[in-house]
């Protein structure tokens, strides 16, 4: 078979779904198609055929969004691929209708409602009917979690054959199990994921300079790109002396063995790669309690919930982690990395 694979960047494609290109590529013909060419040896050395086509992964105007159907369309049609996967929102729905046109199966993949969803409003029901265009008569669509599955049945998006997956999965090898790191003075807490809003990182910061003062051995590495208007928040900050930026990095693992403890104070996620990467290192967690993070730790045995939006509730939740002894601590971390190993 020949398949095409769309998403709306490579990083994830790469970092959460090499595995499955590596095995599609092993027995068919695979493209990949993103609108960054950051990775693009990644995908051909696992034996994929690489391609480019740039659009706005944020931009809200649904009249240049729909140049990306006629973009896909002329790409299908020069590729004749058996079957279309599909991640992420515009993928989804404007790959997904290209796909249709041409008579292609496809297989579509929610991995999140995304923001224009979960914030309502006039630009929510305008993606909601684009994302009833675009998966209409799909092959199947994949889900992360319950909730995602059953707000698509009820609107009216889904109506034939649809699964529940359990989050990306976590490559058990890459994310080896590291030893705790060993007990000193200063306690570093760790987020990974896109500076942005729904991703908690506005309570994120509240919180640690609050527990700064507090706890003044305590401080929050941060490591991903910026997608919102954090940079001046996140420079003061760091003159503060208690967070560390690291900017994007392609192998998050060393950060993840080098500290204590993960935070993900997001709002929504479909299934939180970062948090089941920590865990597999053998690290305890704080998240939100949300469908997409709360399924990925034990409430106590290996980690902590906290309620999204609310600086508070995450205060409580680092107050707990550094309450624990270091024993204790990591004792946590290794009960999360056998949840991860079943």
């Amino acid at each position: 078979m020949k398949i095409v694979c769309l998403s709306n960047n490579g990083s994830g494609l790469v970092l959460f779904r090499g595995e499955l290109l590596q095995r599609l590529a092993k027995e068919h013909e695979t493209v990949v198609c993103v609108p960054d060419a950051g990775y693009s040896d990644e995908f051909q050395r696992i034996g994929c055929k690489f391609c480019q086509i740039d659009f706005d992964r944020r931009g809200k105007n649904p009249l240049k969004d729909l140049k990306l159907f006629f973009r896909y369309k002329k790409l299908l049609k020069e590729e004749k691929p058996d079957a279309v996967l599909t991640y992420t929102i515009k993928p989804n729905v404007y790959g997904g209708r290209a796909a249709r046109a041409l008579k292609i199966p496809v297989v579509a993949n929610v991995t999140g409602l995304g923001t224009s969803i979960e914030d309502g409003g006039l630009l929510s029901r305008l993606t909601l009917s684009l994302y009833k265009n675009g998966l209409k008569k799909a092959h199947c669509v994949f889900f992360q979690n319950e909730k995602n599955m059953a707000f698509f049945r009820e609107k009216g998006i889904v109506k034939g054959s649809a699964r529940l997956i359990p989050g990306s999965g976590v490559n058990l090898e890459k994310h080896r199990f590291e030893e705790y790191p060993p007990k000193e003075e200063n306690v570093r807490f760790l987020f990974v994921g896109r500076i942005m809003r729904d991703k908690g990182i506005g309570e994120l910061l509240t919180a640690i300079k609050e527990v700064h003062e507090r706890h003044p051995e305590v401080s929050l590495d941060i490591v991903g790109s910026f997608d919102g208007d954090y940079k001046n928040a996140l420079d003061e900050a760091v003159k503060g002396g208690y967070i560390r930026y690291h900017g994007s990095q392609k192998d998050v693992h060393p950060f993840y063995a080098d500290t204590f403890c993960t935070v993900l104070p997001s709002y929504h996620e479909g299934m939180a790669n970062v948090l089941l990467e920590s865990a597999s290192t053998g690290r305890p967690v704080i998240a939100s309690k949300v469908p997409g993070c709360k399924e990925t730790f034990d409430e106590g045995v290996t980690g902590f919930g906290c309620e999204a939006k609310s600086a508070d509730s995450l205060i409580d939740a680092m107050e707990r982690v550094l309450s624990l002894s270091y024993e204790a601590t990591k004792q946590m971390g290794e009960a999360g990395r056998v949840k991860l190993e079943k």
